[in-house]
C-alpha cells in the first residue's frame, strides 16, 4: 500500500470515528433533554394533583364555615334584623339606580333628537356633507345604480337580439 493510501484511510477512519463521537454526543444531549422533560412532567402532574386536592379541601372547609356562620346569624335576632335591613336597602338602591339609568337614557334620547332637529337644516350650509342624511343619500344612490344597471342589461339584450336575427337571415340566403 502506498503512503498516500494509508493516509487517506487514516483520515477516513478518523472522520468516521469523529462522526460517531459527534452522533453519540448529540444522542446524549437528546437523551438528557428527554429525561429532564419526563421528570418535569411528572413533577408538574404531582403539583397539579396536589393543587387540585388542596383547592377541593379549601372549598369543603369554606362550605363548612359558611354553614356555621349562617347558623350563627339565624340564631341571633339582631343579625336577622341587620340582614333584613341590608336586603331591603339593596332592593331600594337597585330600584333607584334602574330608575336613574332609565331617566338618563330618556334625556340622552331627547338631546339627540333636539340636536338632529336643530342642526340638520344648517348642515348643508356649514359642511359639504350632511352627516345626518348620508344614510338616506347612500340608499337613494344605490337604488339609482340598480335601476341603471337593469337598463344597461336590457339595452345589451335588445342590441344582441337583432344581430342574432341578421345571422339567421344571412344563413338562409
Amino acid at each position: 500500500m502506498t503512503e498516500a493510501k494509508k493516509v487517506a484511510e487514516t483520515v477516513e477512519t478518523a472522520r468516521n470515528e469523529g462522526l460517531e463521537v459527534a452522533r453519540k454526543i448529540w444522542l446524549a444531549g437528546v437523551g438528557a433533554y428527554g429525561r429532564v422533560y419526563q421528570e418535569a412532567a411528572g413533577r408538574v402532574e404531582k403539583v397539579t394533583g396536589a393543587a387540585n386536592e388542596m383547592f377541593d379541601q379549601l372549598v369543603e372547609k369554606g362550605e363548612q364555615v359558611e354553614d356555621l356562620v349562617r347558623a350563627s346569624i339565624s340564631k341571633n335576632e339582631a343579625a336577622g334584623k341587620v340582614t333584613e335591613y341590608v336586603e331591603k336597602t339593596t332592593a331600594q338602591v337597585k330600584t333607584a339606580s334602574e330608575t336613574r339609568i332609565h331617566e338618563l337614557e330618556e334625556r340622552f334620547e331627547a338631546v339627540r333628537k333636539t340636536v338632529v332637529e336643530k342642526v340638520s337644516p344648517f348642515m348643508d350650509k356649514v359642511a359639504p356633507i350632511n352627516i345626518f342624511a348620508i344614510g338616506g343619500q347612500i340608499e337613494a344612490l344605490t337604488a339609482k345604480i340598480d335601476a341603471l344597471t337593469a337598463e344597461v342589461e336590457a339595452l345589451k339584450g335588445a342590441k344582441a337580439a337583432p344581430k342574432a336575427t341578421k345571422k339567421t337571415e344571412t344563413e338562409a340566403a
